[in-house]
């Protein structure tokens, strides 16, 4: 199977989730999962996501997201503020 790679930069915040994940799945698995291997289980299962949120909102990107990170969601709340009425 031929894979690409891409670059991505993340938060803290989104590192930590991502390095407790690891620590879950080792205990369900017996083996440390690489980051790469939560980066690409993720994006699998969030682009599998249903098209709409359960408040039955489309979100911007056409997917489902039942959870935002604290930065995205500070990030969408400053840019609403700012915005001309």
């Amino acid at each position: 199977m031929d894979r690409l790679q891409i670059n991505v930069r993340l938060p803290p915040e989104l590192m930590e989730l991502l390095d407790k994940k690891r620590a879950e799945l080792r205990e369900t698995t017996g083996k440390i999962p690489s980051r790469s291997d939560i980066v690409r289980i993720a994006l699998e299962t969030f682009l599998a996501a249903p098209e709409y949120e359960s408040d039955g909102q489309k979100s911007r990107t056409g997917r489902g997201i039942s959870q935002k990170t604290d930065c995205a969601r500070n990030k969408e709340q400053s840019q609403i503020a700012m915005s001309p009425k």
